[in-house]
């Protein structure tokens, strides 16, 4: 995809409709099950709603349904909008998911969470961190509009060299030779918002993704170091996931966490190049086949769920789920995320 020219696009809703771009099921009948659909979407669904072969969602059309909360960036001031009613949480069910969660990850590490080629260090760190943020949130009073922060990783070969490329979640923090900040890259502006929207009460935690995938180093760690270790950046409650490879496995993995701790939105955050272009509704990826939704397909034969930018003031903030058909009664509680590697 080098050399391609993304020209996003976000645009108002047209006349309200029964179907996928507001968070239902079209057509009619009953919806199909979670094996049927995540066994072949485009088969379960094309026929009865063609818009629910895309995420592409008007959930500022529905705030109240979508839980959509508008999130003001001014420089390293964040300020959250109004929240819907009935959208705050932890709730108490959410709480006790979270703590399930960290008995299973102390237990024995979740395949379906850790679903790469990790070594036992680094997974043995990995799950040991995770539980003791989902602990120490779940234990927490508050209420916040989206239930995590999620921070898609960015990796170069050079990482590999660098300090940060053997430092483990627990490890202490040290400091960095001159020109190893500047080689992770995007991901000192993406951890940046993010510890901007932890500090204004985004949310209870932040899921950073990404694996080894272009160096040996794996970058849910190194933004974990940049927001534990660099000064200006608060990031107490930051939880590993060290697998994705792809932006479209960022979505994925980081929507199993999601589902896993009982949370239905996150807030995504990246940096305001061409990654914040990726993510909108149109992009131009789909002139080549390169779409996010359109990978997930090609891929796993399914649609990760819904975005749409909720950010004012930069375009890098997104509202996100993984219940593609949100505000149906009946197909709501419907996602894939959690079908294959």
């Amino acid at each position: 995809m080098v050399g391609l020219a993304a020209c996003a696009v976000q645009y108002g809703p047209p006349v309200r409709s029964h179907d996928a771009r507001f968070g239902f099921l079209g057509g009619a009948g009953p919806p199909p099950d979670e094996a049927t659909l995540c066994r072949d979407w485009p088969k379960a669904v094309s026929g009865r709603d063609p818009s629910a072969l895309s995420h592409v969602s008007f959930a500022d059309a529905a705030p109240e349904a979508a839980c959509y909360t508008r999130v003001v960036h001014q420089g390293r001031t964040v300020l959250v909008g109004r929240v819907p009613e009935g959208c705050e949480g932890p709730d108490d069910a959410g709480r006790e998911a979270m703590r399930r969660l960290a008995d299973r990850l102390e237990s024995s590490a979740s395949p379906t969470l850790f679903p790469c080629d990790l070594t036992a260090t680094q997974e043995r760190a990995a799950a040991r961190h995770d539980a003791a943020v989902l602990r120490r949130v779940a234990a927490r009073e508050g209420q916040y509009p989206y239930a995590a922060v999620i921070v898609p990783g960015y990796g170069e070969a050079s990482q590999g060299d660098t300090s940060v490329a053997d430092w483990l979640p627990g490890d202490e923090c040290h400091d960095l030779a001159p020109g190893e900040a500047e080689s992770l890259g995007v991901m000192l502006e993406r951890t940046l918002r993010a510890s901007d929207s932890l500090a204004a009460g985004v949310a209870p935690l932040a899921i950073v993704s990404g694996g080894a995938v272009h160096s040996r180093a794996v970058e849910a760690f190194e933004m974990l170091y940049l927001l534990q270790c660099v000064p200006g950046r608060v990031a107490e409650n930051v939880i590993v996931e060290p697998c994705a490879q792809h932006t479209h496995t960022n979505l994925r993995d980081a929507g199993r966490w999601l589902v896993a701790m009982g949370g239905r939105v996150a807030y995504l955050v990246t940096d305001e190049g061409l990654q914040a272009s990726y993510f909108q509704d149109y992009s131009g990826f789909e002139l080549i086949g390169g779409s996010i939704d359109q990978r997930s397909l090609r891929d796993w034969g399914y649609v990760i769920g819904s975005w749409r930018q909720a950010s004012v003031g930069t375009s890098a903030g997104f509202w996100f789920t993984p219940y593609r058909f949100w505000a149906d009664p009946e197909a709501r509680s419907l996602t894939c995320v959690n079908r294959g590697r």
